[in-house]
């Protein structure tokens, strides 16, 4: 049985708990379980209960001779504990009764409604859909039109059900496609707030407007309830089997399972039960990697014409080098200007705009070698690797050509670059990557595509480009990138899509789905988010989590670039939640590091501000920040400290650095990076303090360790050890930050989890010893600093410790698994 409750935190939590039918009630009759988070969807749900009852969030309830109780008890806040629901059997002859609780949830409120029929019948798929709102003025008529009636007034009325005035429409006479709909109050349009995927009313001047999606269900379906993998690398997989509308088919037993794409699993592996539709999975202990289950299903009988089988895909990762986003570290990578096959080291391009020879293999050597797993790297951020032109273009402000080395000039979505592998070569890549538990975000371009690429005419012929005459380049004096960033062109020879037209936006979903299921991406890096409507990222990430269970197997990452300051939080905001994307670049951390290590320009109470304003913001959005110091789109750190930002990256690139100091500094924003909370992000280089101005400069290719002075070496060494330690300490992959410390020259910090190990952390960019006296308080104790190795022993509460000039220390428990060997 699964009951679905739903509890709203600033229109971004909802939570999910699921009791199975099998769960054996305790003495008093009880079955308690703890909520378990969930993303939000666009209708409250409903599931099948005894093979064909059914559980709402509110509803009016035809109840049958077993009905469940629930009630529920408010959370704990001050000890982080979840509300937790009770969940009664009451066994008898019980009819016609309804219950509805209402309470404290969090920042918001839970409603719950349980309305239970059993059914000796199969399950069978349902494509009615459900739209709920609540009226926001009292007594106010609530009515839904959409575009399958041409948007027909005066719509569909909603029906009161349940109690808090929700109300509720049920549509069950549509054929399958895609709709626009708005929710009419006292004849007053709006978008559906539960439901965060939308689409564009073109009559009506590309009015956003809320998506329902009907599904064929005339066609089978298998559902995938849970995916687990054991410490033991056990992967089990539940999941149902629903039988075509109207066709009441118990699921044949003859389940075919291919694990990994090889050939089917025994059948001893698999278990059927024809009459609830459930199928069970369990492998024997898999290797290392992510690893791939599709269920393929039948049903038993089935009448004249209809289509039998159906099938969906469970992922499930044995022994990542992070088990979550959070407090890993990725390697970002720009192919052409890493390595070349076999790890092959580069010489400069004939100029910054020309390739230098980079390829896939060159990065699967890096793994290989150990390169990356020395730097404790999680997951690797690949530059796009699309089908691009073979000739140089001008640069789209300036005079000079380029070719397309770096993969944003897509030709072909579906192809992979010959000059970087081919798709054999990213095919490799991914399952070396994986068999060493590191995860594969590849770089994906939704917002515009190469002149030469066939799609282009097509499109312009049917004016499904975003194009005005004169020509709309971003930035320029008549198309300033506020007014127009959605419809603008980066370039006269890539043409901007516009995704606010249905065929558009569904290919691009589409091509966003192949990638990742072709080559087992384990996520996607979205360029350019701010070009699109938010409409487009939405729907991309819900076509991604659709493509396989669970709902988190993929991560979206999106570039939303901001300048320096704190109006930089809401713009990247905007894009974050339950159904936006799963992260975005931390840039006011950024700017804010630059200023306050690279330029001297602000204290570290501003690293410190900014930090706690961000974390504010995004607090209940679930997602996690990608941080940095820098990448491809940036001048380099390195350059930024020697103070040659502004250098011309063709006429007058600036040179490496010699100063030790700058590399000791270039130090100390890594190792914070990498000590605070989020996802570290390394762009290829920042670990040698490699130098650059701005693109194309800040894509030099990497140097070989025979060019590389001993402080680049050094600066090397620190990274290493300090990424070495947020790979193993939990405290840093998860824990909270207390600040002990911020002010100039100084910060101070600990990263901590109740009952787990700590880490201080303390910043100096001084240029002389500084002597901080720190509350600690009752972390005591012998303690190793993981930077130099040094044993330290700290009294707890008032202590004066050392930090040497330009320097970070990370001190933890001597006794640590995780500190270094004497």
């Amino acid at each position: 049985m699964t009951v679905n409750i739903v509890g709203w935190r600033d229109g971004l939590s909802v939570q999910r708990l699921t009791v199975s039918r099998d769960a054996t009630p305790n003495r008093a009759g009880c079955v308690e379980q703890s909520l378990v988070p969930r993303r939000a969807s666009s209708t409250p749900e409903r599931e099948k209960i005894c093979g064909g009852g059914e559980a709402f969030f509110t509803g009016v309830a035809t109840l049958r001779p077993l009905l469940w109780c629930l009630s529920v008890r408010s959370p704990d806040t001050r000890r982080g504990q979840p509300a937790e629901v009770t969940v009664r059997q009451v066994w008898g002859s019980v009819w016609g009764l309804a219950s509805t609780w209402v309470a404290p949830f969090t920042a918001g409120f839970v409603v719950v409604t349980a309305c239970v029929a059993c059914s000796p019948e199969p399950p069978q798929r349902s494509c009615a859909r459900e739209i709920w709102a609540r009226p926001e003025r009292p007594g106010a008529e609530l009515r839904v039109v959409g575009s399958w009636d041409d948007w027909l007034l005066p719509g569909r009325p909603l029906k009161e059900v349940g109690g808090e005035g929700w109300q509720r429409l049920v549509i069950d006479d549509l054929d399958p496609g895609e709709y626009g709909y708005l929710i009419l109050e006292d004849g007053e349009g709006r978008a559906d707030e539960l439901n965060p995927l939308s689409l564009f009313w073109h009559e009506q001047g590309d009015l956003e407007v809320s998506r329902l999606e009907v599904e064929d269900c005339s066609l089978p379906a298998v559902e995938i309830d849970a995916v687990e993998v054991d410490a033991g690398g056990q992967m089990r997989v539940s999941a149902r089997f629903l039988a075509a509308a109207g066709e009441a088919s118990p699921v044949g037993r003859d389940v075919a399972v291919r694990l990994d794409g090889e050939e089917p699993l025994p059948a001893s592996a698999v278990s059927v039960d024809p009459a609830s539709g459930s199928i069970e999975v369990v492998t024997e202990a898999l290797p290392r990697g992510r690893h791939s289950l599709e269920i393929e299903a039948r049903a038993e009988t089935c009448g004249d014409g209809c289509r039998t089988s159906a099938g969906a895909r469970a992922l499930g990762w044995v022994d990542p080098v992070a088990s979550d986003w959070e407090g890993g570290t990725l390697y970002h990578v720009l192919i052409d200007r890493y390595r070349g096959d076999g790890g092959a080291w580069l010489g400069p391009p004939e100029n910054p705009g020309a390739r230098a020879g980079g390829t896939l293999g060159g990065v699967q050597a890096s793994l290989e070698d150990g390169t990356l797993e020395r730097l404790g790297v999680s997951a690797i951020w690949l530059s796009p690797v699309y089908l691009g032109p073979a000739e140089a273009r001008l640069g789209r402000d300036d005079d000079h050509l380029y070719t397309n080395y770096h993969g944003y000039w897509v030709v072909d979505g579906r192809a992979v670059e010959p000059a970087f592998g081919g798709e054999e070569a990213l095919h490799a890549l991914v399952a070396s990557a994986h068999s060493r538990g590191v995860r594969v975000l590849l770089d994906i371009v939704p917002n515009h595509i190469y002149e030469d690429n066939p799609w282009a005419a097509e499109l312009s012929a049917e004016g499904k480009i975003n194009r005005r005459d004169p020509l709309c380049i971003c930035g320029a004096a008549d198309c300033s990138w506020g007014e127009y960033i959605q419809t603008c062109w980066f370039t006269d020879y890539l043409p901007d899509l516009y995704l606010k037209d249905a065929s558009v936006m569904a290919k691009v979903v589409a091509d966003a789905v192949w990638w990742a299921e072709t080559f087992d991406l384990d996520g996607v890096r979205l360029d350019a988010v701010p070009m699109m409507p938010r409409a487009a990222t939405r729907r991309i990430a819900a076509g991604i989590r659709a493509s396989a269970s669970p709902r988190d197997a993929h991560f979206l990452l999106g570039e939303v670039f901001t300048g320096p300051g704190a109006w930089g939080i809401d713009a990247i905001r905007y894009y974050l939640g339950p159904d936006g994307i799963d992260s975005v670049f931390d840039f006011p951390l950024m700017w804010t590091l630059r200023d306050v290590i690279a330029h001297g320009s602000a204290g570290f109470e501003a690293v410190d501000a900014i930090l706690v304003q961000t974390e504010a913001s995004i607090a209940g959005s679930g997602a996690v920040l990608g941080r940095m110091i820098g990448n491809h789109d940036t001048s380099r750190f390195m350059t930024e400290l020697a103070g040659d930002g502004g250098s011309d990256p063709w006429v007058d690139p600036p040179a490496q650095p010699n100063d030790v100091a700058a590399y000791e500094r270039q130090g100390l924003a890594l190792g914070l990076n990498l000590t605070l909370s989020g996802l570290a992000v390394l762009y290829y280089g920042d670990e040698i303090g490699l130098a650059g101005a701005d693109d194309p400069d800040s894509r030099r290719v990497m140097p070989s360790d025979a060019q590389l002075i001993p402080a680049q070496r050094a600066l090397r060494e620190q990274t290493e050890r300090i990424a070495q330690l947020r790979r193993c300490l939990p405290a840093l992959a998860g824990g909270g930050r207390e600040t002990l410390l911020a002010d100039g020259d100084l910060y101070a910090f600990v990263r901590d989890r109740e009952d787990l190990e700590p880490a201080i952390v303390l910043v100096n960019r001084g240029d002389a010893s500084a002597m901080p006296t720190l509350d600690l308080g009752d972390r005591s104790g012998t303690f190793v600093d993981v930077v130099s190795g040094e044993p330290l022993v700290l009294p707890g509460g008032a202590t004066t410790v050392e930090i040497g000039p330009r320097t970070i220390r990370a001190l933890i428990p001597a006794s640590s698994a995780c500190a270094p060997a004497p």
